[in-house]
């Protein structure tokens, strides 16, 4: 048919572009010019390689007896680097082991229309022996719910509300800190002591969208170190912004040997429910082990769901 060398060609320049966007992105810098849609397209990695591999099939069935093939191959190639990275830099869960530690986060949006009671209430439901929400100030009114339950509740005051981390047990040390200057105190820290005697740090946080060129850079450089310098069994849980598969995550393993889960929980947008991207982590370290993970919070008013993590510790 007529129609078939364009619609054949049309199939193999969107999987050629497909293919360059998805294997490619997580090797352009923040730092550079293309950096910015780099890290959208990071993200979006297992999307763009999938519709590389199926338009490239298209291409093939139309007729392109030698290119079709040769693009099918690359995408496969492609998805394969990708799974073998994603295994490099995570850990299965461990679900025959009992949690010593259950910690919920939730991302609740600074725009949240819902009660700041509603929220909180959701999450005491679930009873998680700590609970970390960032961009807090829309739940600065139910707090107090949250002192009725727990030992420590980290102090919330307007303007320096990021991140809020209540404990069944008041931590051994506990503190906060700004890694980059637009957005102070989304970084948090508590060294906590479980019922049964274990210890481990956990670290609450919230980074910039990874595309913020020069300050999510920064960021991300100031995170692995104070990551990297938790000792013994530690835990980072929060909104990375960023995929597992992403070039922030794989700094962050390089850096500080922290293993994201090894079946993501999507949670970005919130609409999209288990197809979204999982932008929201759990990193655990120091002979710590994720045992269950489940997403929590999707009809709490937020653009995220949340995370409940049930974590192991040696």
């Amino acid at each position: 048919m007529i129609w078939q060398p364009q619609a054949s060609g049309a199939f193999a320049m969107a999987a050629t572009l497909a293919l360059v966007a998805g294997a490619g992105a997580r090797f352009v810098p923040g730092s550079s010019a293309a950096g910015p849609i780099a890290r959208i397209l990071d993200a979006l990695a297992p999307w763009l390689l999938a519709g590389a591999l199926i338009l490239a099939l298209g291409a093939t069935v139309l007729g392109l007896c030698r290119l079709g093939p040769g693009l099918v191959a690359a995408a496969l190639v492609a998805l394969a680097g990708l799974g073998a990275l994603h295994l490099r830099q995570s850990l299965p869960a461990q679900p025959g082991r009992a949690p010593d530690l259950r910690i919920l986060f939730f991302n609740v949006c600074i725009e949240n229309d819902l009660p700041a009671e509603t929220i909180v209430r959701a999450a005491l439901r679930q009873d998680p022996d700590i609970i970390v929400f960032a961009e807090a100030e829309a739940v600065a009114g139910g707090l107090p719910l949250l002192k009725d339950r727990y030992d420590f509740v980290s102090p919330c005051r307007p303007g320096a509300c990021q991140i809020v981390l209540a404990a069944r047990s008041r931590p051994k040390r506990f503190w906060r800190m700004s890694l980059n200057p637009a957005w102070p105190d989304r970084y948090a820290v508590a060294e906590i002591e479980t019922a049964g005697g274990k210890r481990v740090f956990l670290a609450g946080l919230q980074l910039l969208k990874p595309w913020m060129s020069g300050l999510a850079d920064t960021e991300l450089e100031r995170l692995t170190a104070q990551l990297g310098w938790l000792p013994g069994p530690a835990v980072a849980i929060g909104d990375f912004n960023a995929a597992p598969w992403s070039r922030t995550l794989s700094q962050i393993h390089r850096d500080t040997g922290m293993a994201t889960a090894r079946l993501p929980t999507a949670t970005w947008p919130v609409g999209a429910g288990r197809f979204g991207v999982p932008i929201d982590q759990v990193l655990v370290g120091g002979g710590a082990r994720l045992v269950r993970l489940s997403p929590f919070g999707a009809e709490l008013g937020s653009n995220h769901r949340g995370l409940l993590a049930e974590i192991a510790l040696p």
